[in-house]
């Protein structure tokens, strides 16, 4: 009798439980590969829009204008700079009233040459 309860077994165990363990790993794999392929989905989706932008016009300049700095014609680049601190504050007197005028007549006029319009925050 246990040689045959030992064979019933084995034979429960060959179609039941190993195909159940593997039924079980396969579902798991399953779900994993469903979630990779919804990321994949919406990347391939973000992708796809922006494809769809850039094959307008509008798009197309917009991508030139922002990923290499061009201009249409007759506009012009104003950036937005923050007013340097200064290491240290001069004083009010004489040699120093002439340092701070000269620099600031350098800035005015490099940023005359240049061609760039810097917006003075301090200025009105």
């Amino acid at each position: 009798m246990p040689v045959g309860v030992f064979f019933i077994g084995a034979v429960l165990l060959a179609l039941f439980v190993i195909p159940m363990r593997t039924w079980t790993q396969q579902r798991t794999s399953v779900a994993e590969k469903s979630q990779q392929f919804a990321a994949f989905e919406d990347i391939n989706d973000a992708l796809q829009e922006e494809v769809d932008v850039l094959k307008t016009p509008e798009g197309a300049q917009e991508a030139i204008r922002s990923s290499l700095g061009y201009l249409s014609p007759g506009e012009l680049r104003v950036p937005m700079l923050d007013m340097p601190r200064a290491a240290a504050t001069l004083p009010d007197k004489w040699p120093y009233t002439v340092v701070v005028n000269i620099l600031q007549v350098r800035s005015a006029q490099a940023i005359r040459n240049s061609g760039v319009e810097i917006l003075n925050p301090l200025q009105p």
